[in-house]
């Protein structure tokens, strides 16, 4: 007889937030909000002030984002759009699995 394999016990997903996710990587960065906000273009033009007022509700979780403020963010801090999408499908009730997110294929765009 076989003795049983041994059990391992699985992986939990750290608990993170699409907000702290970007507030992870703009401190990374080594920014604050004024520079990421100094970094930002708005139609119609928005003051500094705002878009620091933004990114605070933003990091908060209090501001969803949106596909054009993770593309905006994408450019500004260079975050992970797998990865933010990742945590906005948990954020919206969502199970996506996290390898199916972190190993899905990307697209090569030329530029």
């Amino acid at each position: 007889m076989n003795a049983p394999a041994a059990q391992i016990p699985p992986i939990d997903v750290p608990t993170l937030t699409p907000g702290t996710y970007v507030r992870i990587r703009r401190e990374a960065l080594g920014l604050s909000r004024e520079d990421v906000a100094m970094m930002l273009d708005s139609v119609p033009a928005v003051s500094a002030r705002r878009l620091v007022e933004w990114l605070e509700l933003i990091e908060s979780d209090a501001a969803e984002i949106s596909v054009c403020v993770a593309l905006a963010l994408h450019d500004a801090i260079a975050i992970d759009l797998r990865i933010l999408a990742y945590w906005m499908a948990i954020a919206e009730g969502a199970k996506p699995s996290l390898v199916d997110v972190l190993f899905a294929p990307t697209l090569n765009v030329a530029a």
